[in-house]
C-alpha cells in the first residue's frame, strides 16, 4: 500500500494495521502544520480497504507535550481562536476514524496530547513520563475535547481533580483512574501494541466498523434508541462475505480468512 508524505508525520504500514507517527521535533508539538498533517491522515485513513487497525505514536522521547506555545504566543486572539477550533474539529476527526484506533503513548503526554490520545478507542502507555491537563496553569481550559471526553471516560469527579489541578500523573496514576488502558514497560511497548493490533486486525473488518459505530453512536443515547442504532449497524454485516465466510470457516472447524 502506497502511504503519503506529510511535513511532520510518518506513516508505517505492517500487515493489515498502520502507525501514524508524530514527527515534530523535540516534543512533537500541536503546530498548525501537524493539526493540517493529521487532519490530511484522517482522510487518507478513511480511504483504506486493508487497514483494520491505526496506531497513534510520537518519534523521540515524547509522545505529544500539547500545543505549540512559542507559535501561539504570536496569534492574535481571533487566530488563538481558530486554531483551538481547528484542533478540536481535527480530534473529533479521529475519534470518528471508522477502525478502531490506538494510541500508544511513549513519554511525555500533556494537553493536546492528551486529547489526541482520548479520541482513540484505547490508550496504552510507556512506564515513563507524566500524562496530564496544565491548562489552567496556564490560564486556559482543555480547548481540544478534553472536558468533555476525560469526564466520559472516567466520571466527573477524577475527571475534575484531574484538569482543576494541572499536575502531572504517573504512569502508574494514569491506569488507576482509567485514563490509559494498557501499561507497560517501555521496551515492551512496541510488542504489546503489536499484538493488540494483531488481536483485533485478526477479526471481520467490516464488523470491527459495524460495531466500533453501534458503540459510538449509541453511548449518549437513550437506552431503546441505542438498541435501534446496534441493529442498524448489525443490517449492514447480514449479507457480507465476511459473515458468510465466518459461518463457512465455523463449519470447518477452522479460522475464518
Amino acid at each position: 500500500m502506497s502511504t503519503p508524505n506529510f511535513e511532520t508525520l510518518r506513516i508505517k504500514s505492517e500487515h493489515n494495521f498502520a502507525t501514524v507517527i508524530l514527527t515534530n521535533p523535540p516534543v512533537n508539538a500541536l503546530s498548525k502544520q501537524l493539526i493540517s498533517d493529521l487532519n490530511g491522515v484522517c482522510d487518507w485513513i478513511q480511504r483504506q480497504e486493508n487497514i483494520s487497525v491505526v496506531v497513534f505514536n510520537g518519534e523521540g522521547k515524547h509522545f505529544c507535550a500539547g500545543a505549540d506555545l512559542k507559535e501561539r504566543i504570536s496569534m492574535s486572539n481571533n487566530d488563538v481562536e481558530k486554531i483551538v477550533k481547528y484542533i478540536s474539529d481535527t480530534f473529533q476527526k479521529i475519534f470518528e476514524i471508522s477502525i478502531p484506533t490506538l494510541a500508544a503513548i511513549n513519554g511525555t503526554c500533556l494537553g493536546g496530547g492528551l486529547e489526541l490520545a482520548l479520541a482513540c478507542d484505547f490508550r496504552i502507555m510507556a512506564d515513563q513520563g507524566f500524562i496530564g491537563f496544565k491548562e489552567t496553569s496556564l490560564g486556559i481550559i482543555p480547548g481540544g475535547g478534553g472536558t468533555q471526553r476525560l469526564p466520559r471516560l472516567i466520571g466527573v469527579s477524577l475527571a475534575k481533580h484531574w484538569i482543576y489541578s494541572a499536575q502531572s500523573f504517573t504512569p502508574e496514576e494514569a491506569l488507576d483512574d482509567g485514563v490509559i488502558d494498557w501499561l507497560v514497560d517501555v521496551g515492551d511497548l512496541s510488542i504489546t501494541v503489536n499484538d493488540i493490533c494483531q488481536l483485533i486486525s485478526s477479526n471481520s473488518p467490516l464488523a470491527l466498523k459495524a460495531v466500533k459505530r453501534a458503540i459510538n453512536e449509541g453511548l449518549d443515547l437513550p437506552l431503546k434508541m441505542g438498541l435501534a442504532v446496534e441493529q442498524e449497524a448489525y443490517k449492514t454485516i447480514i449479507n457480507s462475505e465476511d459473515r458468510k465466510k465466518a459461518l463457512q470457516a465455523f463449519l470447518k472447524k477452522r479460522s475464518p480468512e
